[in-house]
């Protein structure tokens, strides 16, 4: 399993959507399957997590199971495995100190153990670079 969290210089409402409602604007081109800066990234609620390209491509990224804002969101991730073999991801938004706690917990689910083996060296620093982007960018996007 892996496990991130990093601060958040915001209220628990507002980080919840920031990282939903607001992710095209702050998840790295490098973590894009599109490699398109451009590209719309949608976390809609009991549905999609998916994105689409200027050119029209779309990119399956995963399916949410659990939306409760503004405390939990509980994704099927597709990244680095595939639908058919999700791995799961857990976010929580906690009110700490005037911000947020935003923790991220990766797992394998059933089926993905041995794609989970392979692949959990990237998603350790991968998270690094996605939570990074999103904790430089939030004093932007509140403006």
């Amino acid at each position: 399993m892996i496990e991130k969290s990093a601060f958040l210089s915001c209220g628990i409402e507002d980080a919840f959507r920031l990282f939903t409602e607001r992710v095209s604007q702050w998840w790295p081109a490098s973590h894009r399957p599109s490699k398109d800066p451009s590209s719309i990234i949608s976390i809609e609620p009991h549905g999609r997590f998916w994105e689409l390209a200027a050119d029209g491509r779309e990119f399956d990224l995963g399916h949410v199971r659990q939306w409760e804002p503004p405390h939990h969101l509980v994704l099927d991730f597709y990244l680095g495995t595939g639908p058919a073999h999700p791995t799961e991801v857990t976010i929580t938004f906690a009110p700490e100190d005037g911000g947020t706690r935003l923790s991220i917990r990766h797992k394998p689910l059933p089926g993905a153990e041995d794609l989970w083996n392979s692949r959990a060296p990237v998603f350790a620093p991968s998270w690094d670079s996605i939570i990074a982007a999103l904790t430089n960018r939030v004093t932007d996007m509140l403006r």
